[in-house]
């Protein structure tokens, strides 16, 4: 790293995420510093510190340090513990969705990462059949006896050591590990500090609590609910993400119940709770706490924004507490972030320039595309966005794939094949000595931000101008009632001789709605918004579409599904 990280506020340096915990349950052990909602679970930092020991004691008697152990749990303080005994111990983790929950996907990061020990809950534990941990051992964490806490010693590492493997949502296809080392992970939490920084930072104000319901095996969730806590010294509160599905009033019910607060969430979060809490619900809220939602995880659209604040104004929710970012697991977590206090920024551009890959400013008023910034590029990262059929950079305004390069970026991919790994090995004219992540995502620079437009392999392309998925499923949401929200993807199909347009679309239940009359709706409404003939409507019963724990769409599923007929079709 070309800076040591010190502890907010501190003179104390971090080499190790080990030094990031003993520092802070050193320093205050009776502050409680881990909360689950509603149960209301809770953990001191001396707590957290002695469990995580006493576990790691109990994995130093059971595996090497660099072998690695499957983190599965159900929501709750519990992650937290394991993973910091894994630190404690040097054995990387390995973060999974619960094992009590749908297992292909764990089955698959099993394979490749291939741990000796997975860490559960006794009570997780016992819910599995034997034939579901294979040759893994079992260490129930709520088990281990904190007494034995005395007998830690500190493990061979360092900061080039991987703390643990991010792996990949699973939205574009099989999951992969992204190798994080302490390093990596230290500079980010130092990143993340700095982007989100306030006024009351320097009149010596605490962070607020923050609340997050995003999955701990998700990179925002493991951060957020983890290490950016301990890192810039505050407490959390979590809850589960099922909850938040259920009922996005409960999530905006805690932040008005806590008061002061952070929160972050994906696009698809804003837009769930705008559309389902009723004004009754909205009446009994009070956000004006809220100093920062941090909005991550898939593009961020402007009418999202817009909605999400109209909804809430009357709460006392700013404006200016909403912060788009940008970021990915093969960076840690953050690479960018709108400035805190500054509101978003929102650049309109001219459609027909944008389909052929230039951001082209319109006046306002002019019925352009509103794209949302990311926020400007930190000192301590370059990114490029590079022409990707030249291998040159672009210039302002020009859209091209966004190259990273920092101190957060990743080794590669644990146990990939070599081309897997070689988009974080890339080298580019006028950066001698440096080497960039390609991500896979398309974006622009202008005036000092960044901003994102989509995934390179997700654009359509038709008739030779660039169409993002995302923008043509806001327009088919939109279009009739019936369609039933966040149940959309449109997907670009190949028939041999040229790509053409399909839009699948679940309808909302009990429906009586002329299938025929809906589909001629849609397409009228693409057509009208975008220029586009949409070749096949797939109107699909709830719940059809195939999502990441996150929220994502599994488009290379979807996709799949369509082709070989599998998606249950709706029927009035």
């Amino acid at each position: 790293m070309s800076h040591p990280v010190r502890l907010p506020g501190t003179d104390v340096p971090l080499t190790t995420l080990v030094d990031l915990c003993r520092a802070r349950a050193t320093a205050e052990p009776d502050r409680p510093a881990f909360r689950h909602h509603p149960e209301g679970t809770t953990l001191t930092l001396g707590e957290f510190d002695a469990r995580a020991r006493a576990l790691a004691v109990r994995l130093a008697a059971t595996t090497p340090p660099g072998s690695r152990a499957l983190l599965a749990f159900a929501p709750g303080v519990h992650f937290a513990v394991a993973l910091a005994g894994c630190f404690y111990a040097g054995v990387i983790a390995v973060p999974v969705p619960s094992l009590a929950g749908p297992g292909a996907r764990a089955e698959s990061v099993v394979g490749n990462a291939r741990p000796t020990v997975v860490l559960s809950t006794a009570g997780e534990l016992a819910e599995l059949a034997e034939a579901a941990l294979g040759d893994l051992v079992p260490i129930g964490v709520d088990e281990v006896d904190p007494r034995t806490a005395d007998r830690w010693r500190r493990p061979p590492i360092g900061p080039e050591s991987v703390a643990y493997l991010q792996y990949s949502s699973g939205s574009t296809g099989v999951p992969k590990g992204v190798t994080l080392t302490h390093a990596n992970v230290l500079h980010n939490l130092a990143l993340i500090h700095q982007a989100t920084s306030r006024p009351s930072d320097g009149e010596g104000v605490p962070r607020p609590t923050s609340l997050l319901w995003l999955p701990q095996h998700y990179n925002m969730g493991l951060i957020g609910s983890v290490l950016e806590p301990l890192f810039s010294g505050h407490d959390v509160v979590t809850m589960a993400a099922s909850r938040f599905v259920r009922s996005p009033y409960s999530w905006l019910r805690a932040l008005s119940d806590i008061g002061r607060v952070d929160t972050a969430a994906p696009n698809f979060a804003l837009e769930l709770a705008a559309r389902r809490v009723t004004d009754a619900q909205r009446a009994t809220l009070d956000l004006s706490g809220v100093e920062m939602l941090l909005i991550g995880g898939e593009p961020v659209r402007a009418s999202t924004l817009d909605r999400f604040h109209d909804t809430f104004a009357g709460t006392g929710l700013r404006r200016d507490a909403l912060v788009p970012g940008y970021g990915l697991a093969e960076s840690t977590v953050l690479v960018t972030a709108a400035q805190l206090g500054d509101g978003p920024v929102v650049l309109r551009v001219d459609r027909d320039a944008l389909a052929a890959g230039l951001a082209r400013p319109v006046p306002p008023g002019t019925n352009g595309r509103r794209l949302v910034s990311s926020g400007p590029v930190p000192p301590s990262v370059a990114v490029v966005t590079v022409d990707p059929a030249t291998g040159q950079p672009c210039a302002d305004g020009r859209i091209g794939e966004i190259h990273v390069s920092g101190p957060s970026v990743g080794a590669g991919y644990w146990n990939a094949e070599p081309d897997l790994s070689d988009v974080f090995h890339t080298v580019l004219p006028d950066h001698p000595g440096r080497r960039f992540l390609r991500t896979g995502d398309l974006g622009f620079r202008y005036d000092g931000e960044l901003f994102v437009t989509g995934r390179a392999k997700e654009v359509i392309i038709i008739a030779g101008t660039n169409h993002y998925p995302h923008d043509i499923e806001t327009t088919v949401e939109g279009a009739h009632p019936a369609v039933r929200e966040g149940g959309v993807c449109a997907l670009g199909v190949d028939d041999g001789s040229r790509e053409q347009l399909v839009v699948l679309a679940e309808v909302v239940p009990e429906s009586t709605v002329d299938a025929s009359r809906l589909a001629q709706t849609i397409r009228r409404a693409v057509h009208v918004e975008h220029g586009l003939q949409v070749h096949r409507v797939e109107l699909l019963c709830p719940g059809s579409l195939p999502y990441t724990v996150n929220g994502k769409l599994r488009r290379a599923d979807c996709l799949k599904a369509h082709l070989s007929g599998a998606l249950p079709r709706w029927k009035p």
